[in-house]
């Protein structure tokens, strides 16, 4: 029998307890407004989340970066020859397309954030449908991640959403910057993911269209962003008024720019 309910009346958090406590499996359905998401589980641990359709298909390896395209075709035939309930991340591993530890970390990664920014739901219809599975070609986590973890720095996540929202109530906002950033860079450490999301601002790009183009979640864009605003570096204007103005995007210095090329370069080699 399926579990329905809504996340205001029971919790995301408190769910995930009970997924992890009754050793569940089977897929939990979340929508909320016009988004969707879908967690799958084994035995109370966490297999795969997905915030849209195409992270169930093998070209999410494309999109974290862990193969291109011909790999994934090539594990899809293989995936299809093994038989016998193989997976395929199963078959990524043993073909040695790539190693076992970047494919956990890129999934890992990927599944929590993807998680993570459900604990932002206000409210939220769910379904838990005991013992559906995701298909055979789906990318699966390799090594199942356990929900205490995700519990705690969900929760975590909720206090530090409320702080951030109070300056940026809105994913659909533009940020811009106020002058060339150059100098306000040099007294600054920023770690990898503000290095993408700098390196993303252009005056055109929305806080959501920049977290799709960077593969990080709204939260971490939005963290990094707070960041830049509080130092005084940008400004959030509403798509419109861009559209309206055709104000041009504050250009980043050249030097800047090759030197954050470089690091994202290293960062998606890594």
């Amino acid at each position: 029998m399926a579990l329905v309910g809504n996340i205001r009346d029971f919790s995301l958090s408190d769910f995930l307890s009970l997924v992890d406590r009754g050793y569940k499996t089977g897929a939990l359905h979340l929508s909320y407004q016009d988004q969707t998401a879908r967690l799958y589980f084994d035995k109370g641990k966490l297999l795969l989340a997905a915030r849209r359709p195409e992270d169930e298909k093998p070209e999410l390896l494309v999109r974290l970066g862990v193969l291109n395209a011909d790999q994934v075709a090539q594990a899809c035939r293989a995936l299809a020859a093994h038989g016998n309930g193989a997976t395929l991340s199963q078959v990524i591993i043993e073909t040695g397309m790539t190693s076992a530890e970047r494919l956990q970390q890129a999934l890992m990664n990927h599944t929590e954030q993807s998680v993570y920014g459900l604990f932002a739901w206000p409210e939220g219809d769910f379904l838990f449908e005991h013992n559906q599975r995701p298909a055979p070609d789906a990318p699966l986590v390799p090594v199942p991640i356990s929900i205490d973890h995700l519990i705690m720095e969900g929760v975590r996540r909720i206090d530090e959403w409320e702080r951030i929202r109070d300056r940026i109530p809105s994913t659909d906002l533009v940020p811009r910057f106020l002058a060339p950033p150059g100098e306000k860079l040099k007294g600054m450490r920023l770690a990898p993911d503000e290095w993408k999301v700098f390196a993303r601002i252009n005056g055109r790009d929305t806080l959501a269209e920049i977290a799709q183009k960077t593969g990080l979640s709204d939260f971490d864009v939005c963290r990094a962003v707070y960041g830049f605003l509080t130092a005084g570096m940008l400004e959030l204007v509403k798509r419109q008024r861009v559209l309206a103005t055709g104000m041009p995007p504050v250009e980043q210095p050249r030097l800047k720019k090759s030197l954050v090329n470089r690091i994202i370069n290293r960062i998606r080699s890594m």
